[in-house]
């Protein structure tokens, strides 16, 4: 059975992208994966110097974060930006790093950095 999970990203508290997972969705799955390539993302504001783990900013970030996600047909969309399946992930930019809020079916359960964010502690429990 598929786990549904949607991710929003945010630019300057305004949603930018909320993007739809099908399956995997939980914190183990869908969470280590946004854990994984985000941790250690700089936000910066301009292209100068290495370019390595950085965004040029909430626009960039989302487009390398789709690129990294959607390999062919199905599995990962683009959806609404009020759409909010039974996992959502908020993505923002807090003062150059990044900063998630992790949900499950409406109950906050993680908020913090992402590097902090533990993708084996889910407090509610698969689906």
């Amino acid at each position: 059975m598929g786990t549904r999970a949607t991710t929003t990203i945010y630019n300057n508290k305004q949603p930018l992208v909320t993007i739809y997972r099908q399956m995997d969705g939980y914190w183990s799955g869908h969470g280590h994966e946004l854990r994984n390539f985000l941790a250690g993302m700089t936000i910066v504001n301009g292209i100068s110097g290495s370019t390595a783990n950085k965004a040029n900013g909430m626009g960039c970030l989302a487009a390398q974060l789709i690129a990294r996600l959607k390999v062919g047909i199905g599995g990962i969309y683009i959806t609404s930006l009020d759409d909010k399946e039974g996992y959502h992930y908020e993505i923002s930019d807090e003062s150059g790093s990044v900063h998630l809020k992790a949900s499950i079916y409406g109950e906050l359960g993680y908020d913090g950095p992402i590097s902090d964010f533990n993708p084996e502690a889910e407090p509610c429990g698969e689906d």
